[in-house]
């Protein structure tokens, strides 16, 4: 039987069929339809909602290898409101969600390194929060900025006990390296104390301690391997934010 007369009788057998075989019917040959229906919609809907509901951003800061102690809510509106921020209008973000682990990465590692990269490429991040190791291997692909180009000299002179240095020399001796097609990975320059510009060529003070930031030690852990470092993005679009979130953090006597 043509297939167009088989499609004739079945419709002529659906006009006095029960509701049950119209449903069947229906979902055999119309289900993708529904689902593509639903799925647009559905898209065009969330699409819709963020672009109603989405603040422009003030303020982010990936905190990496970071684990929470308690929510930081309070710590988030305390910042906004030390800072001038209007939270009905824009957004702070603490980004708690990144895990790295250069020794034996995982899929979160993973996945947080791409986002890492994203994001610094589209020039989202703030400010890096995270323990040595991470500091260090960031510092060393020119990731932040040198302090004393942004801080004035009054707080150059009260932070200075507590920065975190690289050596440019030895930061140009491995963009030189990792720029050699040839590269041995097991023959990398040595990475200097960071606490000790003394022993440096060239020390880059380019993060600060936050051990003596009480009130952010009792919101959030970073593990054992040396105090929490916070240190500016190149590339960051509120520069002058992060340093009053430095100020907030080591400073401000009524941080909560």
């Amino acid at each position: 039987m043509p297939v167009m007369d088989e499609f004739k009788e079945e419709r002529a057998a659906l006009k006095n069929g029960t509701l049950k075989e119209k449903l069947s019917y229906f979902m055999e040959y119309y289900k993708w339809h529904v689902v593509a229906a639903v799925a647009i919609i559905a898209l065009m809907v969330s699409t819709l909602h963020h672009l109603l509901t989405s603040k422009d951003s003030a303020f982010y800061a990936a905190f990496i290898n970071s684990f929470p102690i308690e929510s930081s809510e309070e710590h988030v509106q305390g910042f906004a409101q030390y800072a001038g921020i209007d939270l009905n209008t824009y957004s702070v973000l603490i980004d708690d969600t990144l895990h790295l682990d250069f020794e034996s990465p995982s899929q979160d590692s993973l996945a947080s390194s791409q986002k890492l990269m994203a994001y610094l490429a589209a020039s989202e991040i703030d400010v890096f929060l995270s323990n040595e190791a991470v500091i260090q291997q960031y510092a060393y692909n020119e990731s932040f900025h040198d302090l004393r180009d942004i801080l004035t000299q009054e707080q150059i002179d009260r932070y200075e006990p507590y920065f975190f240095y690289l050596d440019q020399t030895v930061a140009d001796a491995v963009q030189n390296a990792l720029a050699n097609p040839d590269f041995d990975y097991d023959h990398t320059p040595d990475i200097p104390n960071p606490w000790n510009p003394e022993a440096m060529d060239q020390p880059i003070p380019v993060g600060i301690s936050l051990e003596s930031a009480a009130s952010l030690s009792e919101i959030y852990y970073f593990g054992e391997d040396g105090p929490a470092v916070i240190a500016v993005v190149t590339n960051s679009p509120h520069p002058e934010t992060a340093i009053k979130y430095i100020e907030y953090l080591l400073d401000y006597p009524a941080a909560p």
